[in-house]
């Protein structure tokens, strides 16, 4: 069920779970990604990000292969996203290779500007039945320490007045995550009481946390209890990968190249399966009803709650 992020979140939100974001990079990551989805009848959201497509998965080959998925496996709710979207390249290319959803990120410009950015985006989506989401904060990288500025941290207000001013579908926040792996054996400090107000703020709208790699199961339990809505982990699947074909390579230096491709799908449904659990959005897929394939068309024809 190939769809845009506006309609899968605006379920998770009125329901009161998230939705995994993640980056597959080939077949056998994406297989195991949707597997595990469809094993736990979860909605799942796909991230590609604008070097992501530049250095190796390009949206030409990894958009139809993962719409191909969603017509195999109809009983979960799929949606693809340009992360951190910002060149207007890119905006495009995504748009002419059939991504649902763009993530416009405008939060290196001020505030006003920010704004403005945003809503032309904003609008385009819509025009054209995609989803939109936002960024306002900082969500930045946790090699420099960044998770610990609270300067860039999301103003509740700020969020209040972006939200009604873009009209984006969801809302990226700096809550005291960062992008990338953190430094061996730190798990950041989430500011729980900031997720709630930005909720409440904002009319419990969806939003999102970026950086979601690293954080601690604990953390990213209470992050979807406070209000989170999209949950965004990238760095952790590919670690796994890395980590689990050095274990196959290890224990059989033959291991046929098909065998371990395989047995990376199996350890990355595996894998994708404890995040599912972690957000809450396990038996979810049911919440969601199929209305017209030709839903990315118009904004009226999406996939929404169940009655």
């Amino acid at each position: 069920m190939y769809t845009d992020i506006g309609s899968i979140l605006r379920v998770a939100a009125k329901n009161g779970f998230a939705v995994l974001a993640t980056s597959p990079i080939n077949m056998e990551i994406a297989r195991g990604m949707i597997r595990a989805a469809s094993e736990k009848q979860a909605p799942i959201i796909f991230l590609l990000g604008q070097n992501m497509m530049r250095q190796h998965a390009k949206a030409e080959i990894v958009i139809p292969m993962i719409r191909a998925l969603a017509d195999e496996y109809t009983n979960v709710p799929i949606a693809t996203c340009l992360d951190h979207g910002n060149d207007p390249e890119r905006i495009m290319y995504a748009f002419r290779n059939g991504f649902s959803s763009i993530m416009y990120d405008g939060s290196l410009f001020p505030f006003e500007e920010n704004i403005s950015k945003t809503k032309e985006i904003a609008d385009l989506c819509h025009s054209f039945g995609l989803g939109i989401e936002g960024e306002l904060g900082h969500v930045g990288i946790a090699a420099n320490g960044d998770e610990k500025d609270e300067s860039i941290y999301t103003d509740p207000d700020d969020a209040r007045l972006f939200v009604e001013k873009t009209g984006v579908d969801c809302l990226a926040v700096a809550v005291g995550t960062a992008h990338g792996e953190y430094p061996h054996g730190m798990i950041p400090h989430i500011n729980f009481d900031r997720i709630r107000m930005i909720k409440e703020a904002t009319n419990g709208m969806p939003i999102a946390l970026h950086g979601g790699s690293g954080s601690g199961d604990e953390n990213i339990i209470k992050a979807v209890k406070a209000g989170i809505n999209k949950v965004n982990m990238v760095t952790d699947v590919f670690v796994q990968c890395t980590a689990k074909t050095r274990e196959l390579i290890a224990d059989d230096p033959k291991i046929p190249y098909m065998d371990l491709m395989m047995k990376i799908e199996d350890h990355v449904s595996s894998f994708i399966s404890h995040w599912i659990d972690l957000t809450g959005s396990e038996g979810m897929a049911g919440k969601y009803k199929a209305i017209d394939r030709m839903g990315l068309l118009t904004r009226k024809c999406r996939i929404g709650d169940s009655e």
